[in-house]
C-alpha cells in the first residue's frame, strides 16, 4: 500500500510534539512492514526540503507556518494551498492508495478533493483549547471553524487516538465511521534511584498556556505553605516571551527556589526525573492521550491529571493516580497522598498500568484498521 500522510508538522520540527512522535512511529512501523509512506509537512528553519528517516520519505513545504494568529492567517491559506497541489501531485505520481489527513486545529480539507481512500487522523478536538489559548473574539470564531471543518469531514473514514476523543468528535459532526487507534509507549527500564528526600513533583510537556503549567505553579505555592521544601521541576520547550511570564509569576508568588526550568532534557535525564519524583502534575485542559502518565508510569512516578482531559482514561483514581475537577484540588492531594499508607501502592500500580500499553502490542492492532 503507498500511503500519504499530510501533518503540518514533523518529528524534527522544533515545535513538534507526542502527535508527531505517535505518528511516526506508526509511519515507521508501516514502512517496515512493505509499505510506501510519504509525509507532507510543513518546513522549517534550517530543515531539508527532502529527506528520508527510516523510510519514511518527508517533503517539506513553504512558507513556514507562524505561531502568532496574524502570522497564521497569513501564512496557513498559503501552505494550505502549496499542500493540497503537493498531496494531489503526489497522490497521481506515487499512485496513493491511503492519505491521513492528520488535523491539530488546521486542516487539510481532503474530503473536498481526495477521491482515493482517505482517514483523518485527529489526537485532539481543540474545543477548549481555544479559550485557554486565544483572546475574544478569536477563541469564538475558532470553535465555528472547528465545527464547520468537522462538518465537512463527517462523511470520512475518522481515526481517534483516544475514547474521549471519540466522544469529542461524535459531538461535533455524528460521524457514525470513528475508529480508536491504540497507542502505546517504548519500554524503558526503570533507573536505580530513590525518590527525592523532599517532597516533589515533574510536569513534562511543552510548556503553553492550554498545558496548565500555571495551575501547576500555582498549584507549587499553595503546597509551599504546608511543605516548604517543596521543588516542582519543569520539563520542556517554551517560547521566550511566555517563559518570561512565567518566571515573572514564580517571582511574584515568591517560589523561586522551588520551581526549576528544567527546559529540554535528554531521554535518561528525563526519565531518571520522573523516577526520582513523586507525582507528575499534569494539569492539561485538553489532551488526545497523554503518553507523559504512561512514562511517568513506567518510573513508578503516578500522575495527578485534570478530569475530562483524555487523561483521566489513563488511570484510576486513588489506585494508580489522581483526578482532580478543580485546580486546588491539586495541593490538597499532593499534600495528603506523596507519603500516605496508600503511596507506594499508588506507584506500584502506576506502573502495572503503563505496561498494558506496550507500544508492539498497539501496532499489531491498527493492522485491523
Amino acid at each position: 500500500m503507498n500511503i500519504l500522510i499530510l501533518n503540518w508538522r514533523d518529528p524534527k520540527n522544533p515545535r513538534s510534539g507526542g502527535a508527531e512522535k505517535v505518528t511516526f512511529k506508526y509511519a515507521e512501523y508501516w514502512a517496515k512492514q512493505g509499505h510506501s509512506v510519504i509525509w507532507i509537512c510543513n518546513s522549517f528553519p534550517g530543515c531539508v526540503s527532502n529527506e528520508s528517516i527510516k523510510d519514511v520519505k518527508f517533503l517539506r513545504i513553504g512558507p513556514d507556518l507562524g505561531f502568532t494568529v496574524v502570522e497564521l492567517l497569513i501564512t496557513y491559506p498559503l501552505f494550505l494551498l502549496h499542500a493540497v497541489f503537493s498531496a494531489i501531485k503526489t497522490i497521481y505520481k506515487y499512485k496513493i492508495s491511503l492519505v491521513i489527513d492528520e488535523i491539530h486545529g488546521l486542516p487539510f480539507f481532503t474530503p473536498l478533493y481526495c477521491k482515493v481512500r482517505k482517514a483523518l487522523l485527529v489526537c485532539e478536538v481543540a474545543g477548549p483549547i481555544w479559550d485557554k489559548m486565544y483572546p475574544f473574539p478569536i477563541n469564538t470564531m475558532g470553535k465555528i471553524f472547528e465545527r464547520i471543518v468537522y462538518h465537512i469531514y463527517r462523511h470520512t473514514e475518522t481515526w481517534a487516538i483516544s475514547q474521549n476523543t471519540k466522544d469529542d468528535i461524535y459531538r461535533l459532526n455524528k460521524n457514525q465511521n470513528i475508529k480508536i487507534l491504540p497507542l502505546g509507549i517504548d519500554p524503558h527500564v526503570r533507573p536505580q534511584v530513590k525518590k527525592f528526600s523532599y517532597p516533589s513533583a515533574v510536569f513534562l510537556g511543552r510548556i503553553v498556556k492550554m498545558k496548565g503549567v500555571e495551575t501547576a505553579i500555582q498549584a507549587t505555592a499553595d503546597i509551599v505553605t504546608n511543605l516548604p521544601k517543596f521543588r516542582l521541576y519543569i520539563i520542556g520547550s517554551a517560547d521566550t516571551q511566555y517563559k518570561q511570564y512565567l518566571e515573572q509569576l514564580v517571582s511574584k508568588l515568591n517560589i523561586n527556589k522551588n520551581v526549576i526550568f528544567c527546559g529540554q532534557l535528554s531521554e535518561n535525564e528525563k526519565y531518571t526525573l520522573l523516577a526520582k519524583s513523586h507525582f507528575l502534575f499534569h494539569p492539561s485542559y485538553k489532551e488526545g492521550f497523554g503518553l507523559t502518565v504512561l512514562e511517568a508510569g513506567q518510573m513508578s512516578t503516578p500522575s495527578i491529571v485534570r478530569s475530562g482531559s483524555s487523561l483521566d482514561e489513563l488511570i484510576k483514581d486513588e489506585y494508580s493516580g489522581l483526578i482532580f475537577k478543580k485546580d486546588s484540588q491539586i495541593s490538597e492531594m499532593f499534600i495528603r497522598h506523596y507519603s500516605g499508607n496508600k503511596y507506594k501502592d499508588m506507584c506500584i500500580n502506576a506502573k502495572n498500568r503503563s505496561t498494558q500499553y506496550d507500544w508492539d502490542k498497539m501496532l499489531l492492532k491498527s493492522n485491523l484498521i
